[in-house]
């Protein structure tokens, strides 16, 4: 026994011994280890669906109408080479944006919109009427953690633009 120890002891004092902490003898063990997906760099978009009208001239003389029975399609896009990790990553997104997505959107109706007037932009002379849907634009990464929760791999990370699966529709002019 160290004389510092004894001496203490002996005028009925306390000592305290300080044993190494379990953590650093074995590191914790991460229970998460292994792949993981997270939903980065998040914003809504609107993306062009299949209903447009035919292009007219930007003069006045003729305005865009649009007057059919046809069915709107939207297709998320980046998803080709992620194909069988599709649904992990949409279920990821839809619960990141508290709003469902998903690989398609399509909507069937009668469909009847015109313009009373086409504003001029700079450089452009023709103008037709589309419908737009929303989208979310997100980036994808799949990495995984080692066994101390460490993210030590990124095995990919994807642009993607899913349509949302509610009828979120905007109809507005494309130029040209």
């Amino acid at each position: 026994m160290s004389t510092a120890i004894a001496t203490t002891l002996a005028t009925g004092g306390l000592v305290a011994v300080a044993a190494p902490s379990q953590a650093a003898v074995h590191p914790q063990i991460c229970s998460d280890a292994g792949i993981h997906y997270d939903i980065i760099n998040k914003s809504s978009v609107l993306v062009p669906t299949n209903l447009y009208s035919a292009w007219v001239p930007i003069n006045g003389s003729i305005l865009p109408t649009y007057n059919q029975t046809k069915t709107a399609t939207v297709s998320a896009s980046g998803t080709a080479t992620v194909s069988a990790e599709a649904g992990i990553i949409f279920a990821k997104a839809s619960t990141s944006f508290a709003v469902t997505v998903g690989k398609s959107w399509s909507k069937s109706g009668s469909w009847t919109y015109a313009v009373h007037s086409i504003p001029k932009k700079s450089g452009k002379k023709w103008a037709r009427l589309m419908m737009f849907h929303s989208a979310k634009k997100f980036t994808a990464e799949k990495y995984s953690l080692n066994g101390t929760c460490s993210k030590t791999t990124i095995i990919w990370k994807k642009v993607i633009t899913a349509p949302v699966a509610k009828n979120d529709n905007y109809w507005s002019l494309q130029y040209k």
